[in-house]
This record gives structure tokens, C-alpha cells and sequence, in this order.
């Protein structure tokens, strides 16, 4: 038996910003000329809130008013809510679209896009919209009173969302450098083959199409950069650890599909993919990939390797893809949960597990050593915070009630069985027909 560490990265574009604004952008025309309450420009804006995410989120809650982070997509229509505060008059709740600011690093524009009152549902406030921008965009929230910032609870937030796109999904999975036979001696072609079945197996909620196979030393302007003769490890071989270059194929029917990067390893003891969560991309851009590897390693200085077999990388890849779609781990671990900005905690220690009734939570997970930092706590790659960290002990991994589930966070080989359960492929759906494909 294996048991070994699969990475979430929590992180995405604009996923840790400074709320500096310029004077001039404050100045632009909104919609309804009404007053301007930008977010909070004294604070980070580090926490976020993901479509028909169940997770109690009580962070990204009690830093609504001045301002958290929403991803939106086109086309798709959506509703954030929360519980009522009787003891405060309703809150408008507004909306800024952001942009980056020329040689600016880390700081962003806005301007508003709307505001919102919201109607009563039971005892909760609801505001609904619909995203009408061109593409994936990043916005940011605040909700007041008469012109300063909400003074209320803000308490179980929730953001649900709905898009019309297709739940019909194609895969490329794209061979990155040197890949050598699976340690039961399969080859890529091969390995694809596995990889489709298990997809079409475990993703019994929408339909797999194909799976394409694509090597990135063909790729017909940047194949020079990724000879086929050398190994190519994810954040060694380049700044990207997702090779998102290679993502958006220049091929008809690849370049709107879920981008499988093969690798030979990834640079951290005892992983074997990553994966940002809710990445919200098909096709190109920098989150519009997951990497695996064909190796890990698995010692303290990542000296030795060992060589992972065809039915291990295929399910890595489908327990990061459910990663990509929106789903956390049923069972939080600490990595999971901590994240410092500027010396600052800004995880969420309420988001123990993925707020579904249909996935048990394993206590033990979070309580043992299983993912114990190791060196530096926290690395940080072009604005996103990456946790490091190692596998521990295991002695009661198999006591755990979710041990049989996808999202479970530890690989154990014997269970074959493993599979998302309704509410998870409920969730993975409704990703998949927001993001634009």
C-alpha cells in the first residue's frame, strides 16, 4: 500500500492583491452614477468565493463588506447570499470589475460594474447577476450602508452559480519532455487508453468525448523548447509548473479541452499532481492545466524516486481534474488550510472539510501529522501562495469514513472502487457548464 500526498493549489490568477486603486480609476463612470465604496484599500483582498461551493467559507464571510474576490464567467448567472442581521438595515452589495495596471506589479485597477439591493428569500438576503463580460473575469465585492462599510454578520455565504455551456468535455493530455514505460511498463498511447476508461468510469455525470494524446516537443511553435531526450520537471524546467504554454493546442477540437500536462516528476516530496482549485479555464490561459507526474519523489531530499504505475497516474489525474471542476478535499489537511500573506494567516480554518452531506469527514486528518510542513511553510510563484509539506504517519489512514472517495487527500492503491459521490458530480457539472468551451 502507497499512501501519498495529492497537492491542492488553492491559488489563481489575482488570488493574493494588495486593494491599492488609483485615484484616477475611482474617478471612472459607473452604470448608475450612484456613490462609489471601493473595497477596503487598507487590507489585502485574499479571500475568495467559488460557485456552488459548500464549504463554509466563514473568511471569505466576515470580509465581504470590504472586499473579497469573485471569478465570473461569461454568460453564466449567478446569486451570493446570507444570512439576515435583523439589526442592521439591508446592505447594497457592489461590484467592481478589475485590471491590471501597466508595469504595476500586484496592484490592480477597478471600476464599479454594479450595484445591487438584495431581495428576501426565508432569512437571507439574496443578489443576483448575471455576468455579461467577454471573458473570465476577476471582480471585486463591498456592501454598505448609506456609504460606509456593512456593519452586520455576515454568516453562511454562499455563492451559487449556472452556466449554458455544453457538459461534454475532451481531454488532451500532453507528453512533456522524456516519458518513459509505467512501472507496469505502459506507454503513453497506452496509459491514454487507461486514463479515458477511468474518466468515463468516475465521471458518470457528464460525457467524455476523446482523449487526445499530443507530445509537446510537436507542438508546432514552442516544440523546440521541450526536447523529447530530457526529463522535464514541474517548477525545475521553467518558472510555469503547469506548462500552461502548451495549453489551448493549435488543433481543432483540443483547443477548448482539459489540458493533462505528463511530466516526469514534480519538485516536492510525495506529490503527484497539482492542481488549482476551480480553475475555471478550458482550452489556453494560466489556469487551464493540471500536472502529473509518471514519477515522485520520495525521499526527504528528494534524492530517490519511485516510478508510479498507469492505474496511479490515471486516477491522480481524475482526483486533480475534480480539483479543477471545484471540489476540495473531503477531508481538509493542514496545508489545505494555512496560508500567509505578508506574515499574515489568511486561510480558512472553518473549511475543515467540503461542507457536502453526502461525503463523511475523516478528523483524523487534520489532527495527525499526515502533512507536516517541512522547511518553508510557504513559497510564493507569481502572486500565489504554495504550500510545501511531506507524508507522515498512516498507522489510522484506513479508519477513515471517506477513504473510498475521489477526493479523499492520500492515494491508497488497494481501493479501486473509489468515486465522487452525487453532490461532488453535481458540482463538477455545474463547473463544467460555467466555464466557456
Amino acid at each position: 500500500m502507497k499512501s501519498l500526498c495529492k497537492n491542492m493549489w488553492i491559488c489563481g490568477l489575482f488570488c493574493i492583491l494588495w486593494a491599492t486603486f488609483f485615484t484616477s480609476c475611482s474617478e471612472s463612470v459607473d452604470a448608475d452614477s450612484d456613490f462609489v465604496l471601493p473595497p477596503d484599500s487598507s487590507r489585502p483582498i485574499a479571500h475568495k468565493l467559488y460557485p456552488n461551493d459548500m464549504a463554509k467559507n466563514d473568511s471569505a464571510a466576515v470580509n465581504l463588506a470590504r472586499g473579497i474576490i469573485l471569478v465570473v464567467h461569461p454568460g453564466a448567472s449567478y446569486q451570493l447570499s446570507f444570512d439576515i442581521d435583523s439589526t442592521q438595515p439591508a446592505p447594497e452589495l457592489q461590484l467592481f470589475r478589475t485590471f491590471s495596471l501597466k508595469n504595476v506589479e500586484n496592484r490592480v485597477g477597478y471600476k464599479k460594474v454594479r450595484t445591487l439591493m438584495p431581495t428576501v428569500v426565508g432569512n437571507r438576503y439574496v443578489y443576483s447577476f448575471n455576468c455579461e463580460e467577454i471573458k473570465k473575469s476577476i471582480w471585486f465585492t463591498s456592501l454598505g450602508v448609506d456609504g460606509e462599510y456593512y456593519k452586520g454578520k455576515v454568516e453562511n455565504v454562499r455563492l451559487q452559480g449556472e452556466g449554458s455551456y455544453s457538459d461534454h468535455l475532451s481531454i488532451n493530455l500532453i507528453a512533456v519532455g522524456e516519458i518513459s514505460k509505467t512501472a507496469d511498463g505502459k506507454n503513453v498511447e497506452e496509459l491514454s487508453k487507461d486514463m479515458l476508461k477511468l474518466f468515463r468510469e468516475k465521471y458518470y455525470g457528464i460525457t467524455i468525448d476523446t482523449l487526445y494524446v499530443r507530445y509537446a516537443q510537436d507542438h508546432p511553435t514552442l516544440g523546440k523548447f521541450y526536447p523529447a531526450d530530457q526529463p522535464w520537471v514541474a517548477g525545475v524546467s521553467s518558472e510555469d509548473v503547469f506548462v500552461s504554454e502548451l495549453s489551448g493546442w493549435p488543433e481543432k477540437g483540443l483547443d477548448n479541452s482539459l489540458n493533462i500536462m505528463l511530466v516526469h516528476s514534480i519538485n516536492e516530496i510525495g506529490v503527484m499532481g497539482l492542481s488549482r482549485l476551480f480553475s475555471g479555464e478550458l482550452g489556453a490561459g494560466e489556469e487551464s492545466s493540471i500536472v502529473i507526474g509518471e514519477y515522485y519523489r520520495s525521499n526527504e531530499d528528494g534524492s530517490e524516486f519511485e516510478h508510479l504505475s498507469s492505474k496511479v497516474i490515471a486516477m491522480t489525474a481524475v482526483h486533480e481534474s475534480g480539483h479543477f471542476f471545484g471540489l476540495r478535499h473531503t477531508s481538509a489537511t493542514k496545508r489545505d488550510l494555512k496560508r500567509v500573506v505578508d506574515e499574515s494567516p489568511m486561510g480558512d480554518w472553518s473549511n475543515i472539510e467540503d461542507g457536502l452531506t453526502d461525503t463523511p469527514f475523516c478528523e483524523y486528518i487534520l489532527k495527525s501529522n499526515l502533512y507536516k510542513s517541512t522547511g518553508e511553510d510557504e513559497v510564493y510563484s507569481k502572486g500565489c501562495a504554495r504550500e510545501s509539506g511531506r507524508f507522515l504517519a498512516k498507522s489510522q489512514i484506513y479508519t477513515c469514513p471517506d477513504l473510498d472517495n475521489i477526493m479523499f487527500p492520500v492515494t491508497v492503491d488497494e481501493l479501486e472502487d473509489a468515486s465522487f459521490t452525487k453532490q461532488q458530480m453535481e458540482i463538477i457539472r455545474s463547473s463544467l457548464m460555467i466555464f466557456p468551451h
